[in-house]
């Protein structure tokens, strides 16, 4: 996949968002926007022949590969009704050689991990490599027979239909709504349980494919492969490795997140809502998470969901080139709180309040928030409301809100 197409996709997917943060740390923040929406919205400009023509390749090369037929998953554990999102629920236990986990995220409804294969230290990872696995709540997945004239997006872009009797995967999760995957063929069966291979093409021509599997009883799990072109033999050798990654897949994995700050003297009701964590040496970072009270409602930014009038945020060490913020010039100010320079700034549309600290005790973070008449602002969050545990791991904690 060409730099130009990268850019593309990411900028079609950055035109439905929130309007841009005037701060730098978004700039990373922004780097991670959902990835597990960015592939499904790609599809909405697609052609049905395209997708028709995906599904050719896929079902040519699975044909190759031998599988032993499975039916529903009847025994065993149920899939959890709701995620604990301050432990990832999933982990990888095989990947592919030069692949390692990048980052992953926790919601209540869905979590997600994914591993790549990295550009260059610092830098981000290419889709070209991209494995990305999400694992949805019991009951939020379920394959449905398309009636005539069901679109494969509700976004405002015109989408394709799926034509009618094709079957595939609708999850009703709001990162997945409105994005079902169609199934192409039946896949070498996961630890036993029924497998499907799906996918389409994005509206950039790039193959988008999926390996779709009953993790347990009335739960499902999506796999998207890395982009790969005009290949045969590379797409088989993907979907071999696809087969033993999710075959070797840990579920129910309690490795706690660690946060280098701790939030004091909240509301009762305000809870962590959702995560999304880097590895860091033998742990995981909660690298930017949102709080919540009731049920999100604007949507995703970073891959969290997050709430009118409640924070989110975003934290990293501190480096050279994260201990400057951006001061818009006609939006921002520059104080000093408890000792440490930040940078407000104030949006009256869309009513978006952001706070960035450059390095804060050795930790650069933003503090986000939308609603006109928010309970708490950003400022007395930072000043009043949140503990920084500095750059040290040791000294982080399992629970973010003391």
């Amino acid at each position: 996949m060409i730099e130009s197409q990268v850019r593309a996709l990411f900028t079609a997917i950055a035109s439905s968002e929130p309007g841009t943060s005037h701060v730098n740390t978004q700039l990373a923040h922004r780097r991670g926007r959902a990835r597990l929406r960015w592939r499904r919205a790609g599809v909405a400009g697609a052609p049905i022949a395209a997708a028709v023509a995906v599904a050719a390749v896929v079902l040519a090369v699975g044909a190759a590969a031998p599988h032993r037929p499975a039916g529903p998953v009847s025994t065993g554990p149920s899939a959890p009704r709701q995620f604990n999102v301050l432990a990832p629920y999933l982990s990888f236990g095989w990947l592919p050689p030069g692949i390692s986990m990048m980052q992953g995220g926790t919601g209540r409804q869905l979590v997600w991990v994914t591993a790549a294969h990295r550009l260059a230290p610092g830098l981000d990872w290419s889709p070209a490599t991209e494995w990305s696995v999400n694992v949805d709540a019991a009951g939020k997945c379920h394959l449905t027979t398309a009636p005539s004239g069901t679109r494969t997006s509700t976004a405002p872009r015109p989408g394709p239909s799926i034509p009618p009797g094709t079957k595939g995967l609708n999850c009703s999760t709001p990162a997945q709504k409105g994005y079902p995957i169609p199934i192409t063929g039946r896949a070498p069966a996961v630890s036993g349980h029924r497998a499907f291979w799906g996918g389409y093409h994005t509206f950039a021509g790039e193959p988008n494919q999926y390996l779709i599997w009953q993790y347990a009883r009335n739960g499902w799990a999506e796999m998207a492969l890395p982009f790969i072109l005009h290949n045969p033999a590379k797409q088989a050798a993907a979907q071999r490795d696809a087969v033993k990654m999710a075959s070797q897949i840990r579920y129910g994995v309690a490795t706690p997140l660690l946060f280098p700050v701790q939030l004091t003297n909240l509301p009762s009701r305000w809870q962590v809502a959702s995560v999304t964590y880097w590895p860091h040496g033998k742990v995981l970072r909660a690298r930017s998470y949102s709080l919540g009270a009731g049920p999100p409602d604007l949507g995703f930014d970073g891959g969290l969901q997050y709430e009118t009038g409640l924070p989110y945020f975003t934290i990293d060490p501190a480096t050279r080139r994260t201990n400057n913020c951006y001061a818009d010039p006609h939006h921002s100010t520059r104080e000093v709180i408890n000792g440490y320079r930040v940078v407000l700034t104030d949006n009256r549309i869309p009513n978006r309040h952001d706070l960035c600290a450059g390095d804060a005790d050795g930790l650069s973070l933003d503090i986000s928030q939308f609603g006109a008449h928010p309970a708490i602002s950003v400022a007395e969050i930072f000043g009043h409301h949140m503990r920084l545990l500095g750059r040290n791991p040791a000294n982080w904690t399992s629970k973010p809100i003391g």
